[in-house]
């Protein structure tokens, strides 16, 4: 398998598992319950009839479409973010990960995606503002996003 292919598959899937178990001992000791990735599915799959916006009327039990889908979509997104290491930085990251384009992608860019483009996605508005408690879900996007890069650079040490 060619570096840089194994660089991305194991950062980006790894990095991803290491966010989900985050979410898993936070739901569990009762401060947030992590993103619902069915419901992200529903939404994905209302793209395509122009809804922009999941509904949170929709009172309906999730697909199993909606749930692979919502995973699916999750973990391409750990992929490509781990993409862009090689994508952005060169090769060279591969062989010596620096911190910075670790902190940029894996907390910067993935914690304004999800509070830019998902959380308005699902209805809860621009940095969460239509939630209440909004500090603290920005609070722990930006805990989990840091979970995450973490996970992303050191694995990619270990992969060094």
């Amino acid at each position: 398998m060619p570096e840089i292919l194994r660089f991305i598959l194991i950062v980006g899937i790894g990095a991803t598992v290491a966010l989900d178990l985050w979410a898993v001992v936070m739901a569990r000791i009762g401060w947030m319950p992590g993103t619902h990735w069915p419901a992200v599915g529903r939404w994905l799959l209302g793209l395509r009839a122009g809804r922009l916006v999941l509904e949170g009327t929709d009172s309906r039990p999730y697909s199993l479409a909606e749930a692979v889908l919502g995973w699916l979509f999750h973990y391409l997104i750990g992929l490509g973010y781990a993409a862009a290491f090689p994508l952005i930085w060169g090769t060279g990251f591969l062989s010596a990960p620096t911190v910075f384009p670790v902190v940029l992608i894996g907390i910067v860019v993935s914690s304004l995606a999800g509070l830019m483009i998902l959380m308005p996605a699902m209805g809860g508005g621009l940095f969460a503002r239509r939630l209440p408690g909004a500090g603290g879900v920005i609070l722990y996007v930006l805990i989990a996003h840091a979970v995450f890069a973490l996970a992303q650079y050191l694995l990619a040490l270990l992969l060094a």
